[in-house]
Formats: structure tokens, C-alpha cells, sequence
């Protein structure tokens, strides 16, 4: 994954572009771009669905405020990706596929403690039949306040250089629901575990037109 910079540059580079005007991102584009960047989606995906948004755009008479317009196709992008990674075996009701149980059982079982305890406790929860989105929830929820102090503070040092060149974009409180949201994705990486259920659709903008 390129630096936080550079990623929201070329992003600012192409959605100018495609729009064929300056553009002058808000503190919610900026917030989409961290999170997009958190969760891993690469450039190449995003420039996909630039295209594809340009194909719909041309049929348009007015032009999008923000970069909320093209999330859906950028997070239905990713969505595919996804579940090409744990081989389309997801059962979106109930269970995950064999492919993810076997990485969660891998991870579970290189961890000790506190930790390790909670994630059994939620992959058997969704054993028992607790609907997957519920216990993705949970794992977004409770993740961080899991993870062994040492590992945090490492996760969290990591995420505020990569994101700090965007904190004077953001309102106070758009700058904590993203830093969090990176947080999670960062940890999530670092422990390698797949997704439970669709992953959480990117914040979008108050208005797109």
C-alpha cells in the first residue's frame, strides 16, 4: 500500500480528471479517502470505478459534489474482491466459508490470552447460529479494546503518521470516526482475519449532486 499522501493525491489527480473541473475535496471526501486507504483498496480498483462512474456521468447534466457518489461502485468493487479471497464461499446469511475459517482458526491459534478467548468466543458464537453480520459487528466494536496494550500502541502510532497529514482537513469529529475506523482496518490486516460478513459501506458525503 503507497503512503497515505501520495494515495489521496493521485485520487484528487484522477477524480479531476474525470470531472474535467478543479476540485476542492471536504472534510467528508477526505474521510472517505483515509478510509479507503485503511481498509487497503488499491488505486487500481478506485480508478475502475472512476471509469465506470465517467461511463454514467457522460448521460448527466450536472456534475457530483463529492467523492460519495462514486463510493457505492468503489465499495461493490471491493465487496467482489473480498469474497474472490475467501472463494465466493460466504454465506451472507449465517456462516463464512471455509477458506476464512481456516485463516481465523490459524490466527486464533497463534495468539495467547485475552485475545485469543474473545475471537473463539465469537467465531463459535457464529457457529451457533448467530447471524454473521451481527458478529462482524461485535468484532468492530470490541476488536481494539482486545488487542494486548503493546500491540495497540503500535497499531496506533502507525495509523496517526500515516492519517496526521489529514487531521487539519477534518472537524474534530469526522477526524475521530475516521482515525477509528483506520484503526480497526489496521488491526484487522496485522491479525488476518477475514471479513465475517459484506464489509461496512464507506462513509459518504451529506449530498452528491
Amino acid at each position: 500500500m503507497i503512503p497515505a499522501r501520495r494515495y489521496a493525491r493521485e485520487i484528487e489527480s484522477r477524480w479531476t480528471a474525470l470531472l474535467e473541473r478543479p476540485v476542492v475535496f471536504g472534510e467528508r471526501d477526505w474521510a472517505l479517502i483515509c478510509d479507503w486507504h485503511a481498509r487497503g483498496i488499491p488505486l487500481t480498483l478506485i480508478e475502475d470505478a472512476f471509469e465506470q462512474f465517467g461511463e454514467k456521468l457522460r448521460r448527466w447534466r450536472r456534475s457530483p459534489r463529492n467523492l460519495g457518489a462514486v463510493a457505492p461502485l468503489v465499495d461493490e468493487a471491493w465487496r467482489t474482491v473480498l469474497e474472490g479471497r475467501i472463494d465466493g464461499e460466504q454465506d451472507a446469511g449465517r456462516s463464512i466459508g471455509p477458506t476464512a475459517r481456516e485463516s481465523w482458526e490459524r490466527r486464533i491459534g497463534d495468539l495467547v490470552g485475552p485475545l485469543r478467548d474473545w475471537l473463539r468466543d465469537l467465531l463459535d458464537r457464529l457457529d451457533a447460529g448467530a447471524p454473521a453480520q451481527e458478529c462482524e459487528a461485535s468484532l468492530r466494536e470490541g476488536l481494539l479494546d482486545h488487542l494486548p496494550a503493546g500491540l495497540r500502541s503500535e497499531i496506533e502510532s502507525e495509523v496517526s503518521a500515516e492519517l496526521g497529514a489529514f487531521r487539519e482537513r477534518m472537524s474534530p469529529e469526522i477526524w475521530r470516526s475516521t482515525r477509528d475506523a483506520a484503526l480497526f482496518s489496521a488491526a484487522r490486516r496485522r491479525l488476518g482475519l477475514p471479513p465475517l460478513s459484506d464489509p461496512a459501506p464507506s462513509p459518504k458525503g451529506d449530498e452528491t449532486f
